[in-house]
């Protein structure tokens, strides 16, 4: 991301400017990991509470959203949305003139049904919490203790005057956990990157079958779930742009996993077959399969035709019960998948180019010019809909493998924290994120330096203005065909780290979000889905948002190689929490391998990446006490193999690699976490890692394939000990 110049503070009051930041959820000071303060200069303020919507010209417009501020909390009527918890008041606060009483109030829920009733004037015998304001009550509202968990409607009125309407969302206690889970009992499963997946007939990238085959695989082996990393649609005019964290759409699948010779329709399509066969064909796939690294383009290339080929036999002689799945599919879809569709045709008109530098007529989603592409291009959009059809259906085919046991899972998918500013999702829906402003991290164990991610954060003023729509509408795609799903970095329900229009990571601050309704929202999705809830909360993680995830059953990610104590010592597996995830490594850092060689080392100094002042030299040596501090902590719960001599140079002969791998592998399952993911990467003894955060051009990041198939990965006899010795750790329940 380009540095831009650092703009000058305008000429109002830092005092007011200070003070409606605060008001507006803006922390103006910090500390990071490292225990250094950080404090926002006057110049990022201003960009912040710009970028958000406020008028800053002057002390009397700053003043003015003060007092807009001040009022929300007093605007006559209902909020446009109010979350509650089943295990909490059912109490909805309305605000309105003393003259309006008696209110008379009707609640809709999701299925149709009506409850009515009457909100007497405010007295010493009416039981409700009430204040008073400048002529106005804030009274609360119970509601009926018959009303379900769900999503619906209140209305009120005074006589026979409509005064005001909100959304009511009402949420479970807590998110939803699995059967094995409540009875204390402790799983595991395979991690993998999808993409990374090889076999003897891939086109030069893995998809849903091969994911397919790999499920097949691991339950076979015992796993109770396999996790994937995410699976949002990307760019397919830029399919270069690799990042399933930097998606164009976090709705939507990328439809590069769709297997094109699995699509229904494959064996009546006499163009595709014909085309698959082609030696031209073969000899591009040939050449992207012997590739270690998956070529996008080249993978794009081939399947773009055989995917629009089996579409036009689809449209043309599909069965009666594919072509009405497909409209129920549609419909299911909506304005979102619509819009989606629309925004992908038009960005193949201009591939070069985001949307913000489209001709302006399409800049905008309602515009008239693109309505009419809806009719000009209906088969270009009607296309894409059939491939998020097509994508939905391979992927439902995965998760259908592990039903049929208590003791499945299924599949863990990953939600990305954000999308990109040039994607779909944000120009469909640009009153909600800040348009020009991105949000990272500060300096953590990850980015020594801080991170800019470059993606716009959603604003949460409009966001609530919206009843959560946007929100609620991602977590459910996401958790669809999901038994697990993991937040990317969790602390964005609480808060996340703005950097402003017009600045750097180095002036970023701290923007709260609406951690009690976000969360209500989860525990909602959570039951629904019947999927439980992973939170990444890794980096800076402020005081109580772990013990509030506990609360709200939505489990914790723990890495092996970031759980210690001050001095550097490991902590022993029995200090892991039991609502966890645990796992040896993960996308963004090195595999058990790489760490141990100090491969992430080197290659972090080749790329100018390294903590400015600390020496290669220097971080060897602490990676030498790191291994010394690991292999006592292996020693000391005595998991390494019998007659295992494991030395604590880097270099390890092929069977000591085994018996690292296994030892801090049986370590990770005998935590007490509820899960333990095992990452097929440290199956296949990979040395490199899957992604260097801090990276874009520098390094293959999403790229690396494995680099044997994933049958000869998960039927090695070096995969079945290693499984063995994990599940000897896991085969006893907790006490409750």
């Amino acid at each position: 991301m380009t540095d831009f110049p650092v703009a000058t503070p305008p000429p109002v009051s830092a005092t007011l400017l200070a003070t409606l930041a605060d008001r507006a959820g803006i922390s103006t000071r910090f500390w990071d990991i490292f225990g250094t303060e950080h404090v926002a200069t006057a110049g990022a303020i201003h960009a912040t509470l710009s970028a958000m919507g406020f008028d800053l010209t002057s002390d009397a417009s700053v003043i003015a959203a003060l007092d807009g501020l001040e009022q929300t909390d007093w605007a006559p009527g209902l909020a446009p949305v109010t979350v509650l918890r089943d295990d909490s008041s059912r109490s909805v606060a309305v605000v309105c003139k003393d003259s309006d009483f008696p209110l008379h109030w009707t609640l809709t829920t999701e299925d149709g049904t009506v409850h009515v009733g009457t909100l007497a004037a405010p007295g010493p015998d009416n039981g409700g919490t009430t204040c008073r304001r400048d002529g106005m009550t804030r009274q609360c509202l119970t509601l009926p203790a018959t009303v379900p968990a769900g999503y619906h409607h209140l209305s009120i009125r005074s006589g026979t005057a409509a005064l005001s309407s909100g959304s009511v969302i009402l949420a479970p206690a807590q998110c939803w956990l699995p059967h094995p889970l409540r009875q204390n009992r402790r799983l595991w499963g395979i991690g993998c990157q999808v993409y990374s997946l090889r076999d003897e007939t891939d086109f030069g990238m893995g998809d849903f079958s091969h994911l397919q085959a790999a499920s097949r695989r691991a339950v076979d082996l015992g796993a109770s779930f396999v996790g994937v990393n995410p699976l949002h649609a990307l760019f397919p005019a830029r399919p270069q742009d690799a990042s399933p964290y930097s998606p164009c759409s976090r709705l939507f699948l990328n439809p590069l996993y769709i297997d094109p010779r699995t699509v229904p329709e494959f064996t009546a399509c006499a163009a595709a077959r014909a085309l698959l066969d082609s030696a031209e064909v073969q000899a591009q796939i040939q050449a992207a399969r012997q590739e270690d690294l998956v070529d996008y383009p080249a993978v794009a290339a081939v399947k773009g035709p055989l995917l629009q080929a089996l579409y036009d036999t689809f449209r043309h002689s599909a069965t009666a019960e594919r072509q009405a799945a497909f409209e129920d599919f549609k419909q299911a879809g909506g304005t979102r998948l619509h819009l989606f569709a629309v925004f992908e045709v038009l960005q193949a008109r201009w591939p070069d180019k985001p949307w913000m530098q489209w001709p302006e007529d399409y800049r905008t989603p309602d515009s008239q010019a693109v309505t009419a592409v809806a009719e000009t291009d209906a088969d270009a959009v009607n296309y894409r809909k059939w491939l998020q059809f097509e994508a939905d259906r391979q992927l439902g085919l995965c998760a259908a493998l592990f039903s049929g046991s208590d003791n499945h899972i299924g599949l863990y998918r990953d939600l990305a924290v954000g999308s990109n500013s040039d994607g779909a999702d944000v120009w469909a829906d640009q009153s909600v994120y800040v348009i020009g402003g991105r949000f990272g991290a500060p300096p953590d164990q990850l980015g020594p330096l801080g991170q800019d991610w470059g993606m716009p954060p959603l604003n949460p003023l409009p966001l609530r203005q919206q009843a959560y729509a946007p929100f609620i509408d991602m977590v459910r795609a996401n958790m669809r065909h999901a038994g697990a799903l993991r937040i990317d970095h969790a602390m964005s329900l609480l808060r996340l780290f703005w950097i402003p229009p017009g600045f750097t990571a180095r002036d970023g601050m701290y923007v709260s979000y609406p951690f009690d309704d976000l969360l209500g929202i989860l525990a909602l999705e959570s039951h629904r889905n019947r999927c439980m809830v992973i939170g990444e909360d890794l980096g800076t993680v402020p005081d109580g948002f772990r013990s509030r995830m506990e609360q709200e059953a939505i489990l914790s990610y723990r890495v092996v190689y970031f759980e210690r104590y001050e001095s550097g010592l490991f902590k022993r597996p029995d200090t892991y929490p039991r609502l966890a995830l645990s796992c040896a490594t993960s996308h963004d850092i090195a595999t058990v391998q790489g760490h141990w060689s100090g491969w992430d080392i080197a290659l972090r100094h080749r790329l100018g990446l390294a903590v400015p002042g600390v020496s290669r030299d220097s971080d060897e040596a602490q990676r030498g006490q790191d291994r010394h501090l690991l292999l006592a902590a292996l020693n000391d719960q005595a998991v390494l193999p019998a007659g295992t001599d494991l030395p604590e140079q880097a270099t390890l002969t092929t069977a000591q690699k085994q018996a690292l791998s296994v030892a801090v592998h049986r370590f990770l399952g005998r935590a007490p976490s509820a899960l333990a993911l095992i990452n097929l990467d440290d199956l296949a003894q990979e040395e490199s890692q899957v992604n260097v955060p801090g990276t874009v051009n520098e390094y293959p990041n999403w790229r690396r394939r494995l680099s044997r198939t994933t049958d000869a990965i998960l039927g090695a006899a070096e995969t079945r000990d290693l499984v063995s010795a994990v599940q000897s750790e896991r085969l006893e329940s907790l006490p409750a």
